[in-house]
């Protein structure tokens, strides 16, 4: 049998919330020892389990105790319906992304004051999840539309006539 101060530390959780969980009718005790502390068995503790990792993919706890009392298919959906939300989400994050780049790109263009290095924005670019291809790919798209935007703005970051030179031979192969 596990104490709530078991549990507290096994999920990394407090008092309160394990507590809360009971009020909210998702995490009853098994029993009640002597001294009237709140025990739990196994069942209990795969039951909190499933809590922290419903909780965890952001999933309320009004859809958690759905999930807990209801069949695995039915569960799957919920699941699936949770991830379709989230893939949504990133979807638009992505797109908000697009448009942040687009206004910053604007940005350093205009205001020749700004704090970009060709290294700062590469390596803005990189810890943005982009890869080496996607610069390319980025600075192909950018010179194909607009070429002396894209030499201004490569200017701005510091780069010479060299440097563009080699990533515009680099981008047209």
């Amino acid at each position: 049998m596990y104490t709530i101060k078991d549990l507290k530390n096994k999920f990394n959780i407090s008092r309160s919330t394990i507590l809360y969980y009971d009020k909210q009718g998702l995490l009853s005790p098994t029993k009640r020892s002597s001294n009237n502390y709140r025990l739990y068995d196994e069942k209990k503790v795969d039951r909190l389990s499933k809590i922290v990792m419903y909780r965890e993919a952001g999933i309320s706890l009004n859809k958690i105790k759905e999930l807990l009392d209801i069949k695995n298919t039915e569960v799957s959906n919920i699941l699936k319906n949770r991830l379709n939300q989230v893939q949504l989400q990133i979807k638009q994050l992505k797109i908000q992304e697009k448009l942040v780049l687009e206004i910053l790109t604007k940005e350093v263009i205009i205001n020749e004051n700004h704090s970009f290095t060709n290294r700062t924005w590469t390596e803005m670019l990189l810890n943005l999840g982009y890869k080496e291809e996607d610069l390319l790919t980025w600075h192909r798209d950018f010179e194909s539309n607009s070429p002396k935007k894209h030499y201004k703005f490569l200017k701005s970051l510091g780069m010479d006539d060299n440097d563009i030179k080699n990533l515009l031979e680099k981008i047209r192969k």
